[in-house]
């Protein structure tokens, strides 16, 4: 006798996870473009609490699209300067001391 596995339930939970997760892109796009915050995939995935996966998955390319747009009308999404400033700033600042460091050893040679 073949065992016949019914997976309707795991299909229906996975489509519903994923409408769950739409939802929350859309709400993602609102606030972002609302609070007139970056807009692009990575802030958008943060804010939805989805995967870069889920955002280019064909099934969803509206979505995909609709963040292309949104970040072309928002000059500053493509860079965020806001959590990059410091960062680079330190590293700036490290390689400007490695370079006088090597300055006074060749001035010393």
């Amino acid at each position: 006798m073949k065992l016949r596995r019914n997976t309707q339930a795991i299909v229906s939970l996975a489509a519903e996870k994923s409408r769950h997760a739409r939802r929350r892109v859309v709400a993602a796009m609102t606030a972002l473009q609302r609070e007139g915050a970056a807009i692009n995939f990575n802030t958008i995935r943060r804010a939805a609490r989805v995967s870069k996966t889920f955002l280019y998955d064909p099934k969803h390319s509206d979505l995909a699209e609709q963040i292309r747009s949104l970040r072309q009308l928002n000059p500053q999404s493509s860079t965020s300067k806001h959590g990059n400033s410091n960062k680079s700033d330190s590293a700036k600042d490290a390689q400007i001391g490695r370079f006088k460091e090597r300055v006074r050893q060749l001035e010393d040679q």
